[in-house]
């Protein structure tokens, strides 16, 4: 909220007033004001329909994904669960041993064979990380000295040649697509939201801090013309490549969305979920990530929404 006000979007009087109003008689509490008076300065009016971060992150998860809301945290498990080779998993250390994809348990010289036979560098990613933590880049050297147990349960993933227009955009890490997609009842998964996640800063895997979003048409795939900071700057080019927020779209984006619609429907017991996509200049999709417990929203959410009018979610603190 501060750097949007130094920006000069301050909030009027009348504002703050819908603002907290519509916190409190609709969502319940006036703790959900602050985001949404976040969103209100960047969007320069207030909404009806915006669901505030706070009120997704303890509210909404645990109502439509119930007990099974974290799931997605344990990625030694994410492959199994989704079934889909789409995942670019290569192994497994967990509780002390080593299991390959087949679940053949061998040692870590033969773990260390099969990831860098085809690979410079691999990925390993913790059980329980978000937002990028927890996700280090492992020369075959490095490798050797890394110190696995106290790390702790993991997985190990091949690097992703991403598409070479998402390359320049963020040349460091690899760009993921978020897409978040909704299942309610006997209904087909459809996709709700999307952005694009780009890396600045050199930095090998992209996080919450250094990284800007920019939100996506839904219908088409196209930006919407912004990236977003994490301190609410917003760019019409990215800062670093100077490559435009605009008069673009995301390669193969309607096959994404596609495949993420259809992995949703296999488990229908989770009503929403989130999902980081790459994909490579021959269309070939990965699922780098995926989210049940406490899916990202807002800068998609101040940017383009409201995404979640007429679900009738505003309602479910009342069930809690």
């Amino acid at each position: 909220m501060d750097s949007l006000a130094k920006q000069g979007k301050g909030l009027s009087d009348d504002l703050v007033r819908q603002c907290d109003e519509y916190s409190q008689d609709v969502l319940g509490s006036k703790s959900f004001s602050p985001w949404l008076q976040v969103y209100t300065s960047f969007r320069g009016e207030f909404l009806e329909g915006w669901i505030p971060d706070n009120y997704m992150g303890r509210i909404i998860p645990r109502m439509v994904n119930g007990d099974l809301r974290s799931i997605s945290l344990y990625k030694t498990l994410s492959k199994r669960i989704i079934e889909t080779d789409l995942i670019p998993d290569l192994a497994y250390f967990v509780n002390g041993t080593w299991v390959l994809l087949s679940g053949e348990q061998v040692s870590l010289e033969e773990i260390k064979a099969a990831c860098f036979k085809d690979y410079p560098y691999i990925f390993i990613k913790q059980d329980l990380s978000f937002q990028g933590q927890g996700v280090i880049k492992l020369t075959s050297k490095e490798f050797d000295a890394f110190d696995f147990k106290t790390f702790g349960n993991s997985v190990i993933q091949a690097p992703i040649i991403q598409h070479s227009f998402l390359q320049e955009l963020s040349p460091s890490a690899v760009a993921t697509i978020r897409i978040t997609t909704l299942k309610r009842n006997a209904n087909p998964a459809r996709n709700i939201l999307s952005g694009l996640r780009v890396g600045q800063k050199g930095v090998d895997v992209i996080d919450s801090k250094d990284s800007i979003r920019v939100p996506i048409n839904l219908e088409n795939g196209e930006f919407i013309g912004v990236g977003i900071t994490s301190g609410w700057e917003s760019y019409s080019s990215h800062p670093e490549s100077g490559l435009p927020f605009s008069d673009s779209a995301v390669p193969y984006y309607r096959k994404m969305v596609e495949c993420c619609e259809k992995l949703h429907d296999k488990i229908p017991h989770l009503q929403l979920i989130a999902w980081d996509v790459a994909v490579t200049d021959t269309g070939e999709i990965k699922i780098m990530e995926w989210n049940t417990d406490y899916p990202g929203i807002i800068y998609s959410e101040a940017s383009t929404g409201p995404h979640f009018k007429g679900l009738g979610w505003e309602n479910l603190w009342k069930k809690m």
